[in-house]
């Protein structure tokens, strides 16, 4: 959790301690709880330096789908998982996430950084 989104969410939310104590596996998802917020990790690797599979990434996502039925959570916001650094395709992921969340009622939205122009301008850019 030293590089990319895993960092930031670090930084703006903290519980390392927490997240270290549910000692998740690759292909599981972690959770974090704030007042109204559930905060999930995708464990998709086992080091930050590594690289996710598709296979990884599938198993993170079907653990989180039956995390988020189990809870009725029904709203979820993510970024472009695994894409970027990582190196995966994003239509693939998009395809999993499709094909994973259909007829589920959960509303996923996509934010992706947007890095451009001064510090105040920089935004993040939803879709999906």
């Amino acid at each position: 959790m030293s590089r990319g989104i895993a960092s930031e969410f670090q930084r703006l939310f903290g519980q390392v301690d927490e997240l270290k104590r549910q000692s998740g596996r690759v292909g599981q998802v972690l959770e974090l709880r704030s007042d109204q917020r559930r905060l999930y990790y995708l464990t998709s690797k086992e080091k930050s330096y590594q690289k996710p599979t598709y296979r990884t990434v599938w198993e993170a996502l079907l653990n989180l789908r039956e995390k988020l039925l189990t809870a009725n959570v029904l709203k979820l916001a993510i970024p472009k998982l695994a894409c970027e650094r990582d190196g995966l395709d994003w239509r693939i992921i998009r395809n999993m996430l499709e094909v994973l969340f259909r007829f589920t009622g959960i509303e996923i939205l996509v934010c992706s950084w947007n890095p451009r122009g001064p510090r105040e301008h920089r935004t993040v850019d939803c879709f999906f």
